[in-house]
């Protein structure tokens, strides 16, 4: 499909009905077993699906890049920092190289780019208050000419990380 022939009220990607409430299902429940699963969409969708059948649908969208499963620890176990900083506009050309170190650090776990004068928000998670210092020191002293105005915030306490289920309501 050509994208003029996008109906711009419609997803990116289309999935049948059988895939959208397996992904409702899991947002809601993403600890369900394959099994209760396999008996959540027959009691509530009155769809007949073996286990073994909706492992190889969720593989199949994992490696579709259709879904992602990521774990994330509780904040009481690490230290995680939101760090906000534009990119320079005089050094632009060395800015593949800020964008490899931190897609490849260890402590980075998400790369936002947001509205506004290049505005990059990296969440990172660190093992101490003493880690996010040294990581901040090593970033700034080895790219702070291709970055301007970088911001540290330590993120104390997540009240809500979810997807809402309400998104995936209408199936059809």
């Amino acid at each position: 499909m050509r994208l003029e022939q996008n109906d711009l009220k419609s997803p990116i990607l289309s999935l049948d009905r059988t895939r959208l409430l397996l992904i409702r299902e899991k947002i809601r429940e993403p600890s369900a077993t394959l099994k209760e699963l396999s008996e959540t969409m027959m009691r509530e969708y009155g769809i007949k699906i073996s286990h073994s059948r909706i492992a190889d649908i969720l593989r199949e969208m994992k490696h579709g890049g259709v879904i992602r499963e990521v774990v994330i620890p509780n904040e009481n176990y690490f230290i995680f920092a939101f760090i906000e900083f534009s990119s320079n506009s005089k050094n632009f050309d060395e800015w593949g190289k800020v964008y490899e170190y931190l897609k490849n650090s260890p402590n980075v776990i998400m790369i936002l780019l947001v509205d506004g004068d290049n505005r990059w928000k990296v969440l990172g998670a660190f093992r101490s208050f003493r880690e996010v210092t040294k990581w901040i020191h090593n970033f700034a002293q080895e790219h702070g000419m291709e970055t301007d105005s970088m911001k540290l915030s330590i993120v104390y306490r997540v009240h809500k990380l979810s997807f809402p289920h309400e998104l995936i309501e209408n199936p059809e």
